[in-house]
């Protein structure tokens, strides 16, 4: 199992509630979204893999693996037009999940923890 955070690019409603009912028809969604990734999910995926590789990245022998946050590769596959989901490694959420937040903000995106149940809207 891995923590999971759902990336999304439209703007949600302000009230929590309704918020959630459309995260999670976002997520219904998703999986039969053929759609070509969203430029800010691309944009998003390079921030992030040019600090944390993804793990496709490694050799499959490599030690430095093991440090990654990541609990799945290629990250990309996770991504649709409208949202991307992220699998962390539950020992790297505290250390990943400011920098993920803070990275798709910036973007635009908004960062939805179901986990924790906080949504993180950019400014």
């Amino acid at each position: 199992m891995s923590y999971s955070i759902d990336l999304i690019i439209e703007k949600l409603p302000a009230d929590q509630q309704q918020a959630w009912q459309e995260i999670e028809a976002l997520r219904e969604a998703y999986y039969e979204d053929e759609r070509p990734v969203a430029a800010q999910l691309q944009q998003l995926h390079a921030q992030l893999t040019t600090h944390y590789p993804c793990l496709c990245d490694f050799a499959e022998d490599d030690p430095a693996m093991d440090d990654s946050p990541w609990a799945d590769g290629p990250m990309i596959n996770n991504f649709s037009h409208d949202m991307g989901m992220l699998a962390i490694v539950y020992s790297k959420v505290e250390q990943i999940s400011p920098f993920i937040i803070q990275q798709a903000n910036q973007l635009g995106i908004t960062v939805a923890d179901g986990q924790d149940g906080q949504i993180y809207r950019p400014e």
